[in-house]
């Protein structure tokens, strides 16, 4: 019998996944052990150093820090990274009153 990449990639995996043996699992499933080597080979070349599951993947995306930056009449600039408009806020005010 002939399988596809995607039939022997879940098998593998299911297997994996299983506490059962090549062999026991191979039989309930009705395989042949030296199928299921070759392609567990043949699918971990394919995928690197290992076969990798079939599914979905969460991507979470990485939030980058605000950059803001403020201009005095000086001509001083400082750059913000991180902070809200609040925080800056709060800052402005610290920076004010322990110059006063």
């Amino acid at each position: 019998m002939q399988y596809t990449a995607t039939t022997m990639s879940r098998h593998i995996r299911t297997h994996s996944e299983s506490t059962l043996s090549v062999s026991a699992y191979c039989q309930a499933h009705d395989l042949s052990p030296s199928t299921f080597y070759y392609w567990r080979k043949k699918l971990a070349g394919i995928a690197g150093s290992a076969v990798e599951p079939i599914g979905f993947t969460e991507i979470k995306p990485v939030e980058e820090p605000h950059r803001r930056s403020l201009c005095l009449p000086s001509g001083l600039r400082i750059e913000l990274a991180g902070l809200s408009i609040s925080q800056i806020a709060e800052l402005i005010v610290q920076i004010d009153r322990a110059h006063a």
